[in-house]
């Protein structure tokens, strides 16, 4: 693998945009663990999770949004904070190794967008920040950046190597490589 740019005598965008990707993996898996199952905040479980969607309510952006915590997500908590959980440490794992970057950088942007429906009005929020989290994903799954130091490079190369069509499920997934 050649990590430097000849045009720049430096080293190459990919390098640099695998960097980035690991370090947003490493930020969701930080995250996912402040908001474990087991972390106990305020007598909650899920850490700091039930304080923030609390915020969120009492801050709305849309009143729709508003509703659907009120009645939908709180009543079953712990649900949707164990599907927060994994998400989070999924999209983690995805960035950080590289693996069906295109599906975690999708998933990512829309996982920040739903983030971002709720946060964007309480007090404190920076709402450039949204942006700023949903860009780098669109990026990633764009430029397909699981294929410089990812599992997607060995996904892709092995496939390639393989002339036969691939149907189903893993067709599907390795759309996403």
């Amino acid at each position: 693998m050649n990590l430097k740019s000849e045009a720049t005598g430096g080293v190459s965008p990919s390098f640099s945009l695998a960097l980035f990707r690991m370090g947003f993996g490493i930020l969701y898996i930080h995250a996912a663990w402040q908001k474990a199952p087991w972390v106990i905040q305020d007598g909650q479980r899920f850490g700091w999770l039930y304080g923030w969607i609390w915020q969120e309510i009492n801050h709305p952006t849309f009143d729709w949004y508003k509703a659907f915590l009120q009645n939908v997500v709180l009543p079953n908590f712990t649900f949707f904070g164990t599907m927060s959980f994994f998400t989070e440490v999924a999209l983690g794992l995805s960035l950080l190794v590289g693996l069906f970057t295109v599906l975690g950088g999708l998933g990512g942007a829309f996982w920040q967008l739903n983030i971002a429906l709720g946060s964007y009005s309480v007090p404190g929020e920076w709402g450039w920040i949204w942006f700023l989290l949903i860009a780098p994903h669109l990026v990633f799954a764009e430029s397909r950046a699981g294929r410089c130091l990812g599992i997607d490079r060995l996904l892709s190369d092995r496939t390639a190597a393989t002339p036969t069509r691939r149907t189903g499920v893993l067709g599907l997934l390795l759309r996403f490589v």
